[in-house]
């Protein structure tokens, strides 16, 4: 019994301090890059999201979110995405801001006409040139594992900021929200 007390204790204590690097990630957010991605997003046409591994998994969500306020959401690579152009939207995630797959639709996206938003820790990162939009969430130096799970929970975090802040301009209401989300399932 006492181990497993004591492996309780010590999970809680790793959620505690991996919260401890969220809250304080959180704290030095660049918020004001955040309200510009908000102004970007309804003055899109459609918004295209990626990332690679967890990070594209936040993506994912986000595009979902995007659908939940009735705009026109896409994940690139998914079988129904249509193509990109003016007019059109890219927001990219990634930690390092190197992520080769990321850096390559962006880059593709912007010469397709697309605008290009980058959510990333290392704003000095290849992926950051030449993009209309650059928004630093800032995680602790050191442990990659450690960094990537706090920008994940943190971009994440701040993604649904956006979307409730998308949700008030757009005067959604609970109704309008249910009425878009899967019911398939």
């Amino acid at each position: 019994m006492q181990s497993d007390k004591s492996e309780r204790d010590s999970v809680q204590l790793a959620g505690e301090h991996l919260l401890g690097y969220i809250q304080n990630t959180m704290s030095r957010v660049d918020w004001p890059a955040f309200l510009n991605l908000a102004d970007m997003i309804p003055d899109s046409k459609r918004v295209f999201v990626t990332g690679a591994g967890r990070s594209g998994l936040v993506a994912r969500m986000f595009a979902m979110r995007l659908m939940h306020a009735g705009l026109t959401s896409f994940v690139p690579g998914e079988t129904t995405t249509p193509a990109a152009g003016p007019g059109d939207l890219l927001v990219a995630i990634s930690c390092t801001g190197t992520t080769g797959y990321t850096e390559y639709l962006t880059r593709r996206a912007s010469e397709l006409g697309a605008r290009t938003a980058v959510l990333t820790s290392e704003i000095t990162g290849s992926l950051s040139s030449d993009v209309d939009l650059i928004v630093e969430i800032p995680t602790p130096p050191g442990d990659i594992v450690l960094r990537a799970a706090v920008f994940e929970h943190a971009t994440s975090l701040c993604l649904d900021a956006v979307f409730n802040v998308l949700s008030q301009r757009m005067n959604i209401d609970e109704l309008d929200f249910r009425s878009r989300h899967a019911n398939l399932e």
